[in-house]
């Protein structure tokens, strides 16, 4: 068997140090028979043994210059990378973390496997050339070399003090779900978390994860929730909120729902949870395999994925918003157009059935009139609204007096202030003052503020227009401010903040 590695099929078990080495160096001598390949796996303590045996480093040479591809699975370390280093010179070399076996396999023929004690000995050792052990030691090799990473990059790593990347699957739903807390604790600026569902969130907050995300906002650091809408879930997002004032939470659409939940912390780290079945009450039987890795590159882009999804949803939330508020000031502008079309309809076939001197019908003409008046300063708004949103609205500025456009304004509404509501109205101005403005645009500002104060002060209250010059010493445009001041309810608190967007409407207060 020592001169043929394709000979009878036997299996040699080798006891004691000596009697290893013996066979091992002898296993070299076997070189003119390796036709293709030569891998296996190194214990982290054995490289500088391959590197300094001279009759092992001189027969890896030789293969290597034979053109016999030679492949190494080791645990590189602060310890032993100046030898890894020089294995990398005529082997292609792979870093696994906790690799403890040593094992060589030749043409994918021939294998041999040994032991070492505690005190560092080679305690046993097996070669053997029968087919299944072989392709089964050759199968654990494949797979050993498919979960390491290159070497150069672990020892660049090692030498310049950075933190070995890696990425790994974990099977066990508990490990992993104690793996993304203990991150999550460890976090120093940033959480963001993608849930797959909502019933998955929901999940997690029964089993405490609240309490973990106080604890690391507590310490300072930014958390970000990104949800996908379902049932429930605006209940358990004030339960959190509650606990957690400062964590920043998105329903997104539910259409975001998937499979998957993505956490990335501190945009180094990431991991991922496959989602089973979210209708099973256990989180830990809920959740499937997961992965986890440190590497920088992954972690940054998924955060920006992240980042893009929660811009989505910003703008959707304000969609709505603006939906919402567009739909609730149509039905304001269709209540508001309908009250002075329904006297004008009315009326006028009133008047188109009498016959006779038109004077005598001077109060429905009135009445007419100003429901025209009033439909028409309706259709202008909503055109003015259209420009404006067109940007085509253009200001035609002049220098025009202020005082004489209030007084307008006020002598418009004269009959209702006084014969309708009774309402005592002041202006108080000194001088004269002159700005540049539009005239139009100016008089339907004083119309409307003018128009609301009337509307919602009960009778017999009382109305106050005051303008003045603003002489703070720091404004040096030597502004106007016109007040108009009402003993009625006032601005109603809901929209007091949205008082200046569009859309925006109450209809029972001012």
């Amino acid at each position: 068997m020592a001169t043929n590695l394709r000979g009878k099929e036997t299996t040699e078990v080798l006891y004691g140090n000596d009697d290893i080495i013996r066979k091992t160096l002898e296993t070299f001598s076997w070189i003119q028979n390796i036709q293709n390949t030569l891998e296996g796996c190194v214990d982290h303590t054995e490289i500088a043994m391959h590197v300094t045996a001279f009759q092992i480093w001189d027969g890896l040479d030789q293969l290597k210059k034979r053109g016999v591809k030679i492949r190494m699975v080791t645990e590189i370390t602060d310890s032993n990378i100046c030898h890894a280093k020089k294995m990398m010179e005529i082997a292609e070399v792979r870093h696994l973390k906790g690799v403890r076996s040593s094992f060589g396999i030749a043409d994918g023929i021939q294998y041999l496997d040994h032991a070492i004690s505690e005190n560092d000995q080679l305690s046993h050792a097996i070669i053997s050339n029968v087919k299944a052990v072989v392709e089964a030691k050759q199968y654990l090799f494949e797979t050993l070399w498919n979960m390491a990473s290159p070497a150069e990059q672990t020892a660049r790593e090692i030498e310049e003090g950075i933190e070995p990347t890696k990425t790994e699957t974990i099977q066990d739903t508990k490990v992993s779900i104690n793996l993304s807390l203990n991150i999550i604790k460890s976090a120093k600026d940033e959480v963001l978390l993608i849930w797959a569902t909502s019933k998955t969130c929901i999940l997690a907050v029964r089993m405490g994860v609240a309490k973990i995300y106080a604890d690391a906002a507590h310490k300072g650091v930014k958390i970000k929730l990104l949800i996908p809408y379902g049932d429930g879930i605006e209940d358990v997002i004030r339960e959190i909120k509650t606990s957690v004032p400062q964590l920043q939470i998105r329903i997104a659409d539910i259409n975001l729902q998937t499979r998957i939940t993505i956490m990335i912390v501190d945009r180094s780290e990431v991991m991922s949870w496959e989602l089973r079945d979210d209708r099973i009450e256990n989180p830990f039987e809920a959740g499937g395999m997961a992965t986890y890795s440190n590497n920088k590159s992954i972690a940054s882009s998924y955060a920006t994925i992240f980042e893009t999804l929660w811009k989505q949803t910003e703008m959707y939330e304000q969609s709505q918003r603006y939906n919402k508020m567009q739909r609730e000031f149509i039905n304001v502008a269709a209540h508001e157009l309908r009250t002075p079309i329904q006297p004008i309809l009315g009326l006028s076939n009133v008047l188109l059935s009498k016959k006779g001197d038109i004077e005598q019908y001077k109060d429905l003409l009135d009445t007419v009139n100003k429901s025209a008046k009033r439909l028409q300063k309706l259709t202008e708004n909503i055109l003015d609204l259209t420009k404006i949103e067109s940007q085509s609205l253009q200001l035609k500025k002049q220098r025009i007096n202020l005082n004489e456009i209030i007084l307008t304004v006020i002598a418009e509404y004269n009959n209702q202030i006084k014969n309708v509501k009774n309402l005592g109205i002041g202006f108080i101005r000194k001088d004269d003052i002159f700005v540049e403005v539009d005239r139009l645009r100016i008089s339907q500002v004083f119309d409307n503020i003018l128009s609301n104060a009337i509307k919602f002060t009960k009778e017999g209250g009382n109305i106050t227009i005051t303008i003045q010059r603003d002489n703070k010493e720091n404004n040096k445009d030597d502004d106007v401010v016109v007040s108009i001041q009402d003993t009625g309810p006032g601005i109603d608190a809901g929209i007091l903040p949205k008082l200046f967007t569009k859309f925006v409407s109450k209809s029972d207060k001012g």
